[in-house]
């Protein structure tokens, strides 16, 4: 994540989860729902990597799952914003769960074990990365053999439709509005958007050696899932 990205986060770390539940008038949660279901597997005494935690919705998101399937796994969340870790430090004491842990790393050079996690999870975070290989090479690396990921992002809906209907919400609708929660942090989530290429996100999984890469889009056509196996 270059230096300009992460200020932005650092600039409005305390107003993330409001800005993401404001701009998507609440269904990133049900995303983030999406996306933790599918995170979760069969066996017991498993490992989780959040990456790019943020403020931990994911994290969090996983601990109660499994609290609710009494499942026994390990949560390691990491970001390179050390404001946005600390919000979601805050929000992991309150929950009171226990396992999860949350790291201050870069997604590029994780400085992990190899082999480490079964499965690794993404959301909206391959937008704001630098260099999408190395970052794929890196998950490639930390995934056990066969374990699984799931990434959760935003692009261009497929739909002509839908795609205006976006444009027109977000370039126009919530301007206005983006001056309250941050006219530059506004201007990258739009342009970082349209701009996305999804396929060749794709191709680059394939090449770097995942299988069963697959796509799922989500409500609106703005989200969709990413998920695929070393």
């Amino acid at each position: 994540m270059s230096e300009r990205i992460n200020h932005l986060f650092t600039e409005y770390h305390g107003r993330y989860d409001l800005a993401n539940s404001f701009y998507s008038l609440g269904i990133d949660r049900k995303w983030r729902r999406d996306a933790v279901k599918e995170a979760m597997i069969g066996k017991n005494g498993y490992s989780v990597l959040d990456i790019a935690t943020g403020t931990a919705e994911i994290a969090l998101l996983v601990a109660k799952n499994a609290a609710m399937l009494n499942k026994d796994v390990a949560i390691t969340g990491m970001d390179s914003n050390r404001e946005m870790l600390a919000v979601g430090r805050e929000k992991v004491r309150k929950s009171g769960f226990r396992n999860i842990s949350l790291v201050h790393g870069d997604a590029l050079s994780m400085g992990l074990k190899d082999s480490s996690f079964d499965v690794a999870t993404c959301a909206f975070a391959l937008r704001n990365f630098d260099d999408l290989g190395k970052f794929f090479k890196e998950l490639h690396r930390v995934l056990k053999r066969n374990g699984k990921f799931v990434i959760l992002e935003m692009g261009n809906p497929d739909d002509p439709k839908q795609r205006f209907i976006f444009r027109f919400y977000f370039g126009v609708l919530m301007r206005p509005i983006a001056y309250i929660i941050g006219i530059d942090a506004y201007k990258w989530l739009l342009y970082s958007i349209t701009h996305f290429d999804k396929k060749a996100a794709i191709s680059l999984l394939r090449a770097q050696g995942f299988r069963d890469v697959r796509t799922r889009p989500l409500e609106t056509g703005v989200g969709f899932l990413i998920t695929g196996r070393r």
